[in-house]
């Protein structure tokens, strides 16, 4: 496996060991509850965030594999010129998107390190959980840009004249 691949799909790696950490917190779970007839108390709370980092990390390499919604219908009746247009404009308005979420989730973030409040159980700080959504948003406009400069690269590749 080359440093290219792995920065390339970094996101499904960590996705995946997200998942199975959360796969095995649950498990443990189930076992302690139904074997040893007691329960963890922190697993949920745990399970929970490992959950949704998965989900945001899952988002982010669906950019890179052309997993989000898209007409593929629509794209596949136009022209290739016409439909780069259309990819370069659905990546500028999920950029801009992730853009408008980002400047709401910011002050979040900072309220929660300052406030320093702490999640119930296993008092992991809120803004540790929160830090997610900034990150994740920003590497998806890195992923989005990358992904317009990959879809023009083609275009000229396979419509040298264009």
């Amino acid at each position: 496996m080359t440093i290219k691949k792995i920065l390339n799909e970094f996101e499904l790696y960590i996705g995946a060991v997200i998942s199975g950490a959360m796969f095995l917190v649950l498990l443990g779970q189930v076992i302690s509850r139904y074997v040893f007839n007691s329960a963890f108390s922190w697993s949920e709370e745990l399970a929970l965030i490992l959950f949704i980092w998965s989900i945001y990390f899952g988002a982010t390499a669906a950019i890179r594999r052309h997993q989000h919604l898209r007409l593929e219908i629509v794209l596949d009746k136009v022209s290739p010129k016409l439909k780069l247009i259309f990819i370069i404009f659905g990546n500028f308005c999920f950029a801009l998107f992730n853009c408008i979420i980002l400047i709401g989730v910011m002050p979040i973030v900072q309220r929660l390190f300052a406030s320093g409040t702490a999640t119930a159980v296993l008092e992991i700080p809120k803004w540790f959980n929160y830090s997610i959504l900034p990150t994740i948003f920003v590497l998806m406009i890195v992923r989005l840009i990358q992904d317009s400069v990959i879809s023009v690269q083609d275009f000229r590749k396979l419509n040298p004249g264009n």
